[in-house]
Parts: structure tokens; C-alpha cells; sequence
């Protein structure tokens, strides 16, 4: 079976490899190369039905990419590595690479923070104001920052499956939080909170799920079952607003 055939009997390899980050030229070139064995790339370029100029990139991008090696000599000789190897490979790149970024917007946040100074009008919401957030991102930072800025009380009402989500995200400023000597309360239907030692455990389910921290509350509208993206919830500033709120939970 030629190249062609093997293409033609299997689409959707072509369409995987794509989905993994290689181009079209860089797809053709490594199935052939795991199809058919060591090449050229004179050989490759045939084989794989690719243009002689593109070949030498090609290659250059997928051994960069990790998914094939490269045999020196007269001829330079290529191999693929087998998937497997070459997906390990791009994902500890892609990790790399996710980590330098979210450091690079960490530094740019760090910079900006001292260069744009808010009027003091705008530095904080007025206590009456009600705003909305919108994305499970935004809404676990602001909760974050709610407790982390916490002195007081926390109180989380939750059901399992989002104290699951919460504790992961926010076990640490949680635990902080306690030891800071804020109180912490979290009212969900689980047997343990998995931070016994921060956080006293009240076993009941309520209709909404919030979280209360000092003079703040976060409100959250959507229901459980909808997507990261679609959540929604009312942040405020009001200390009556949450003390009545704290004690009509309990």
C-alpha cells in the first residue's frame, strides 16, 4: 500500500496529529515517516507528496517539536519517534511553556500594579454597590481575595461537588485564614471537609451557594450543574447585608 492509499484508508490520523499542533506538511511528513521507516529528506519529500523547498523546515519544526530524530551523516538521515515518546515530549513542552507565561502575566500584573494608580473614588466599590461576575475564573479569584484579605469569619455554603472544587482551589488561603485567627464555617452535605483543622463543618445542603468574609458576600446565581463559562454570581461589600446572611445560614 502507497502513501496515498494509507491516507486515504485513515483521514482522521491526519486530523489527530493536526489537533497535537502540527501543520499540515509536518502531519504528512511524520505519518510517512512512521508508516515507511527511515528517509532522505529528498526520499521524505517524495514519499510524503511534500514540496523539496519545505522539506528541510519540516523536518527542523517536527524534531523541534520532538516527533522525529535525525541521523547524521552523508546523507542526513530521519526517523520517527514513536507517538507516544512525542506526545510525553510536547506536553512537557507545553507545561514549560503554560508556566513561563502565567510567570510573564504574574511580572506584567506586579508592574502595572505600581503604575496604575486608581483614584481613591475607584479604589473600592461603594458598599452598597452590587456587581456581577461572570466565569468560574473570575469568581474563584475574587473568592481568593476574600478570604485571603479575611480577618474575621469565612463561612462557605456549598454542595459536595463545589467544596470539592473550592477546597482545591482555596485550601491554602483558607488555611491561612485560620491560622490568621479568622473563624471558618463550611456548610456542605460531606461527611469531612478535608481541612478539619481550619474549618468547623456544619452538615446541611442550601439552596444557594455563597461565600461570606468579613464585610464581604459572594452570591452565586447560576446553578451547580452549569459550565465553567456560564457561572454567575453577586459580589458586595455590606457588613449588615452578610451579618444577616451568616446568621440565617446557621
Amino acid at each position: 500500500m502507497n502513501y496515498s492509499d494509507i491516507m486515504a484508508a485513515n483521514p482522521e490520523v491526519l486530523n489527530s496529529l493536526r489537533q497535537l499542533g502540527l501543520n499540515q506538511y509536518e502531519a504528512k511528513a511524520y505519518y510517512a515517516l512512521a508508516n515507511f521507516g527511515i528517509h532522505t529528506a529528498g526520499e521524505l519529500a517524495e514519499r510524503a507528496e511534500l514540496p523539496r523547498p519545505r522539506i528541510y523546515d519540516v523536518l527542523t519544526e517536527l524534531q523541534g517539536k520532538g516527533f522525529v530524530l535525525i541521523q547524521q551523516g552523508r546523507p542526513v538521515k530521519y526517523a520517527a519517534l514513536p507517538i507516544g515518546e512525542a506526545v510525553k515530549t510536547l506536553k512537557k513542552q507545553r507545561q514549560t511553556g503554560l508556566e513561563e507565561e502565567l510567570e510573564k502575566i504574574e511580572d506584567i500584573g506586579k508592574r502595572l500594579s505600581l503604575k496604575i494608580k486608581m483614584q481613591s473614588s475607584q479604589a473600592a466599590p461603594a458598599e452598597e454597590a452590587i456587581w456581577t461576575l461572570k466565569g468560574r475564573e473570575a469568581i474563584y479569584s475574587k473568592m481568593a481575595a476574600m478570604i485571603t484579605n479575611a480577618k474575621q469569619h469565612v463561612t462557605i455554603a456549598t454542595d459536595e461537588r463545589g467544596w470539592g472544587l473550592k477546597s482545591k482551589a482555596h485550601g491554602k488561603e483558607i488555611e491561612k485564614a485560620s491560622k490568621r485567627g479568622a473563624e471558618i464555617t463550611v456548610i456542605a452535605p460531606v461527611a469531612s471537609t478535608g481541612l478539619q483543622a481550619a474549618a468547623n463543618h456544619v452538615a446541611k445542603e442550601l439552596p444557594s451557594r455563597m461565600v461570606l468574609a468579613d464585610d464581604q458576600a459572594l452570591l452565586f446565581l447560576s446553578p451547580k450543574e452549569a459550565k465553567a463559562e456560564e457561572e454567575i454570581a453577586l459580589w458586595l461589600k455590606n457588613p449588615h447585608f452578610v451579618q444577616t446572611f451568616k446568621q440565617a445560614i446557621k
